[in-house]
């Protein structure tokens, strides 16, 4: 339904007709009410009369209660919070006053001046040019104080150029000597890094660059750094300093590809060669422990062999002694049974003896294996079996007493 319907019997429904225009709030109206009621706060009545301020009271009132909230917005400001990885490091008056730690700390604005670092964060930065090496016939590092070396030799060490690319890691370990003892820590050690970069790499040969000594220039260049840097006392801490890339001229390249190739072989021969003397050392060595060994137990034979032989030979001398023709006789008949025990020939001895000598013959008979030499049981005799069994004995009936004396002379 319409405000106005048509032929609305002179009626006006609509809301906003007749409404008196609105105008914005006066400031002044609105402030004087708040100072009204803030008066009537303080109002002091002595009987029917109440104190009324002066304009001058009440500006005075309002610059104090601006002043108030200035000074609580003052106070609240100076709250801060230094992260776990920062410190803070605090000028009263441009003058150091203290380094703050992670948590939350305060300071007097327009007063105090603070500087938040992250001492925690790692920062990096990579140097890549070409450095001269040291000649390969250059023994010492060139003297700059020699006027009198010719500088045509740069002729010959402009060749030994290498192509190196270095990467540094650090980070901030004192913020205090980090803001104010130098004027561009960053600028300053990347300044410090590339000239002990061209110092040590100036010190070693090419070949020695790129193959052996890479470990060396990067302990080299890491601890030349820190060095530096403490004594500058910076407030920087180097972790790394790793070398990316050395590489020799793109004219000699070639060649020293073919260098690090037979150095690869040569490392690989070594270790062969190593292994092959891990495996035979040990096997002479046992060997030669062996030959050793023998050695000594043949010593030690002999040596108790021929103390054997004199304690024997001592103890007869004392039978000797006292008994020399009995002694004689038993040496004699010693030797003449260790010479014919193994002889073929069957002596027996029948002068001055009546004695009946029996010999074996079913014994010597039934023992068919020929020329074996065997021992008579009861006499102690050898006797010879041969495939003539029959002569032999009677050979051996046969024998003399002279038989014996001619073949004891």
């Amino acid at each position: 339904m319409p405000w106005n319907e048509p032929g609305g019997n002179g009626k006006n429904n609509d809301p906003w007709n007749g409404r008196k225009e609105q105008k914005p709030p006066d400031l002044d109206k609105v402030l004087r009410d708040l100072i009204k009621k803030l008066q009537s706060l303080v109002t002091h009545k002595n009987g029917n009369m109440a104190w009324q301020p002066s304009v001058n009271q009440e500006i005075g009132f309002i610059f104090g209660i601006a002043m108030i909230v200035v000074l609580l917005a003052w106070v609240v400001s100076g709250f801060f919070i230094v992260n776990p990885a920062e410190e803070a490091v605090v000028l009263r008056f441009g003058k150091y006053s203290e380094t703050m730690q992670p948590g939350l700390h305060w300071f007097a604005r327009f007063i105090d001046t603070k500087y938040l670092l992250d001492v925690q964060k790692i920062y990096s930065f990579s140097l890549q040019g070409d450095f001269l090496t040291k000649s390969s016939d250059q023994n010492d590092l060139p003297n700059p104080l020699d006027v009198t070396k010719k500088p045509a030799d740069l002729s010959d060490q402009s060749k030994n150029l290498v192509n190196v690319e270095l990467n540094v890691q650090y980070r901030i370990s004192d913020p205090r000597a980090y803001l104010f003892n130098v004027v561009d820590p960053d600028a300053t050690i990347k300044a410090i890094a590339s000239g002990a970069l061209s110092d040590m790499v100036g010190q070693m040969k090419l070949d020695e660059v790129l193959t052996t000594g890479r470990e060396t220039l990067s302990s080299g260049i890491l601890a030349r750094v820190r060095k530096v840097l403490s004594s500058y006392n910076a407030g920087l801490e180097v972790i790394t300093v790793t070398l990316r890339k050395v590489q020799a001229p793109d004219q000699v390249r070639a060649a020293f590809n073919d260098v690090n190739r037979a150095d690869q072989d040569k490392a690989t021969y070594v270790q062969q060669a190593q292994a092959y003397a891990s495996k035979v050392v040990p096997i002479a060595q046992g060997v030669a422990a062996r030959i050793l060994a023998d050695a000594n137990a043949y010593r030690q034979q002999v040596v108790l062999q021929a103390q054997a032989t004199i304690a024997k030979y001592q103890a007869i001398v004392k039978v000797y002694a006292s008994a020399p023709e009995i002694t004689r006789e038993r040496m004699y008949l010693e030797t003449m049974q260790n010479v014919l025990k193994n002889t073929s020939k069957v002596l027996i001895d029948t002068n001055g003896s009546n004695n009946l000598i029996y010999l074996p013959l079913d014994k010597l008979v039934n023992n068919k294996e020929p020329g074996k030499v065997s021992e008579n049981t009861e006499t102690g005799l050898p006797s010879i079996v041969s495939s003539n069994n029959n002569t032999a004995a009677n050979n051996a009936s046969q024998a003399t007493a002279s038989e014996v004396k001619n073949d004891a002379n």
